[in-house]
Order: structure tokens, then sequence, then C-alpha cells
């Protein structure tokens, strides 16, 4: 009789923990067809004051898996330590740990996380953001009309080369330092602008079908 007694309590108390649940609200929520419950700690994808970057490179240093790299506005030459106030970062979201290193050591303020959690992809070029892609100061655009604009922003870096990965890596960053050598000559004068953008525009564009086969599953 005893063990039967006992039998029926282990089944009983466990209903008697979970039951009071059912008539509680549920800590969790119905996502996405319900929005998440984000705290201000939260750390969602990153927002750059435009305006308030200096260029200082701290984010870049600091950054463990290297996924921040800088671009310089068309015409400037990155050569000149001069111009690095200039420059403004670009971050690949594919690689990025959210840390938090990148913000807590930025003296500005100008980047910081923001309370957006959602952000389907469909390939690594498009989870890869130009300072204008993520950027909240007013009067920049937020996309490109055409791929190839934003790829050609991305040359300045090593980004893409990162993302892609495997056997396409050390193809890539060989593009990227083809197209900084040809940049450097344009600003040297040894290249005419019609000559560098043609030169420029076909290492874009094997860039991009590169990018476009590592999407390839």
């Amino acid at each position: 009789m005893n063990k039967i007694i006992r039998m029926i309590k282990s089944f009983i108390l466990p209903l008697k923990v979970t039951g009071s649940y059912a008539i509680k609200r549920p800590f969790t929520v119905m996502y996405p067809k319900e929005p998440a419950v984000v705290k201000d700690r939260w750390r969602g994808f990153h927002q750059l004051d435009y305006n308030k970057c200096i260029g200082c490179g701290l984010c870049g240093m600091t950054c463990p898996n290297k996924c921040i790299d800088y671009i310089f506005p068309d015409g400037v030459d990155p050569r000149d330590k001069k111009n690095q106030r200039l420059r403004r970062p670009a971050i690949d979201w594919g690689h990025c740990i959210f840390c938090g290193l990148c913000v807590e050591v930025c003296p500005t303020g100008a980047l910081r996380f923001s309370m957006k959690y959602w952000g389907h992809k469909l390939n690594r070029l498009d989870l890869i953001m130009t300072p204008e892609e993520y950027t909240i100061t007013e009067g920049k655009k937020g996309h490109y009309e055409n791929i190839l604009d934003k790829v050609r922003k991305l040359m300045q870096t090593h980004l893409l080369s990162m993302a892609a990965g495997g056997e396409w890596e050390e193809i890539l960053r060989k593009l990227e330092d083809k197209w900084i050598q040809l940049y450097y000559d344009r600003l040297d004068g040894k290249l005419s602008l019609e000559e560098w953008d043609k030169k420029a525009r076909e290492i874009e564009e094997l860039a991009l079908k590169i990018m476009e086969q590592v999407n390839l599953p």
C-alpha cells in the first residue's frame, strides 16, 4: 500500500508545480508573432553617428574578430595621416560576436548598440555594413541602388575577403590589393578618371561574382 501511495505522489507532485504555471503569465513571447522585449542594456545591431566619429581607429583595434575596417570618402588619400579623421568604420555583422568592446572604447559615443535585433539577410555581402548603411545621421543614405557602388566602397577594406573565407579569401585579398593600387595610381595622377573607373569596375564586378559564388549551397 505504501508503495502505491508513493507512486501516486510521484505523479501528483510534479503536476502541482507545472500546473501552477498554467494560470500564470508566460515568461516567453511567441516570436516572431509577438515582438521581443528588450532592455536598455540590449546589444542589438550597431548604430553610427557619422558626425560624431573622429576616425580614431580604436573600434577596429579593439575588435577581437577583426570585423571592423575603415572607409575613406572618395578622392581622399588614406596614406596621408592627416586624413585619418575622415575615415569611418565599416562592420561585418556576420563575423561580429557583439561583445561590445568597440562601443565601450569609442571616445565620442559615435558607435553604439541599437535596440534592433531582427536583421534577416540573404547573403554575406548584405551583412557587411558600410558607414552610410548603419549611420543614424540625417541626410546619409541607408542603401545602394547599385550594389557595385557598395562593393566599390568595401574594396578599400579587407572585409569582403574575410567574409568569403576558405579558398576565396586569398583570391579576393589579391583583388582588394590590386584595387587599392589602382586607387593610389588615380590619386597620383597615373590614371585618368575614365581609365580608373573602367579598371576598378572590372575588379569590382569580379569581386561581386565571387561573393555570389560564396553564397551558393
